[in-house]
């Protein structure tokens, strides 16, 4: 390969070009869809994942920048789209001032519970229906062992319960 780098070899540098445009296709249909039934980026509808399954359907801000592998002002950005619209709150704590929560409203809860089929669905379409069972697990295995060569594999932000998905109990508002 022209270019190169002593040790990369083609075969490597084609891997790492695929990985970034599966992500990029896959994600963009699944956003795609996701936007067009719900109004919600991937992003967004992460967030409302994550504060779903996360004890009290709250957490700290920098907790969710961390699960979301975001800087903290990124969170931030993506709470505030979601707090316009009444689907997340952020709450003051009462030990500390300094520390503010993202939680999760009633609306955003329903809201999680109706894009539930479509994401499903969409995965299932972009993703996973191209996969055996036996791919999908050998995939997760090499994903986890780059993640994992990073210093960047968690199991509870990696690996989360599907079902918590289901919000557990949500705030009064919204």
């Amino acid at each position: 390969m022209e270019g190169s780098s002593p040790g990369l070899s083609a075969e490597r540098f084609h891997a790492w070009l695929n990985l970034l445009q599966t992500y990029s296709v896959v994600s963009g249909r699944i956003e795609a869809e996701l936007d067009a039934a719900h109004g919600l980026s991937l992003a967004e509808h992460e967030v409302l994942i994550r504060l779903a399954q996360a004890e009290g359907t709250r957490l700290r801000m920098y907790d969710l920048a961390d699960l979301l592998l975001l800087s903290k002002s990124g969170a931030t950005r993506v709470v505030d789209r979601l707090e316009k619209r009444g689907l997340v709150e952020r709450v003051v704590s009462t030990d500390d001032r300094r520390v503010v929560y993202a939680a999760l409203t009633r609306s955003g809860a329903a809201l999680l519970v109706k894009t539930r089929p479509l994401l499903h669905d969409s995965v299932e379409r972009f993703f996973s229906g191209h996969l055996s069972d036996d791919e999908v697990a050998r995939l997760r295995a090499v994903l986890r062992r780059v993640l994992e060569g990073n210093d960047a594999w968690a199991e509870h932000r990696c690996a989360p319960a599907l079902e918590g998905a289901a919000p557990q109990s949500a705030r009064r508002s919204g």
